[in-house]
């Protein structure tokens, strides 16, 4: 959420699809998105989906530029509890419902995919053209490690003859600069890894993001003057327009804001 706020400051237009069953970035922007038709509804649809019918799903926040479809609707959800084979999660189907998000005429289309190996995330995987992998520096998240990269390594596979999905690379996020052991920790994830493949922004622990969370809005608009933790996303963003290869040609100013409304309400 605060990387796609960043990003469409930096004159991108961004679609947030917030394909976690948790929902966790539509109900921190918006009480909409308890109700909202979103993401699974559309997977969970036998009908064939259509661009229109995403079109009208998606909500525009009080910032140019970035639009958000939420998770989905309560019925969605008991329909994702019911099928106990996920054939909702097939990439036959992912593949369908993002072609018709990927439609909507934005520059970046960024997924909020299920932590770890999910049927859901590795169905985006093997349709999106870069990954990038939040982590937790810890013993669970060094052996994690080889799932996600066998993971990414069986979308490449199937996806022959095709630069994709590249690795963007691995963030740290959570991290705790005051507690020694963490930061053995990162230093243990980067020696694992060749160098470039772990991003250089490092996302914190910090009560702004938190504080952020409850309120509803993004960090960067907690405060009227910028705070660290908001300056952290924007260093995350500069650094995936390099990696990425992405180039920003509207150098237009971003409009006023205020700084305490919500988003979408």
């Amino acid at each position: 959420m605060n990387l796609s706020y960043s990003l469409a400051k930096r004159g991108w237009r961004i679609l947030l699809v917030d394909a976690d069953l948790q929902g966790g970035v539509g109900f921190s922007l918006t009480e909409k998105a308890k109700d909202a038709v979103g993401y699974h509804d559309f997977l969970c649809d036998l009908e064939p989906v259509s661009e229109e019918a995403v079109s009208s799903a998606v909500l525009h926040t009080r910032l140019p530029g970035l639009s958000l479809l939420t998770r989905g609707s309560r019925r969605s959800l008991d329909a994702v509890l019911a099928d106990s084979d996920c054939n909702y999660a097939a990439p036959d189907r992912i593949a369908a419902v993002n072609e018709a998000i990927a439609a909507q005429g934005n520059d970046l289309v960024i997924f909020d995919a299920p932590t770890g190996v999910h049927p859901v995330s590795a169905g985006i995987s093997l349709w999106v053209d870069a990954l990038l992998v939040p982590q937790q520096p810890g013993p669970l998240c060094l052996r994690s490690l080889p799932q996600i990269l066998r993971m990414v390594a069986t979308a490449r596979g199937a996806n022959q003859g095709e630069d994709r999905p590249r690795l963007a690379g691995f963030l740290l996020s959570m991290t705790d600069a005051d507690d020694p052991s963490n930061l053995d920790d990162q230093r243990e994830f980067r020696d694992l890894l060749p160098t470039g493949l772990v991003l250089e922004t490092v996302v914190p622990i910090h009560r702004d993001i938190r504080e952020a969370s409850r309120i509803g809005v993004t960090v960067a608009m907690l405060r009227e003057r910028p705070s660290a933790s908001s300056l952290i996303f924007d260093q995350l963003a500069a650094e995936l327009e390099t990696r990425l290869n992405l180039y920003e040609e509207d150098d237009s100013t971003p409009p006023q804001r205020d700084d305490y409304a919500r988003l979408v309400d």
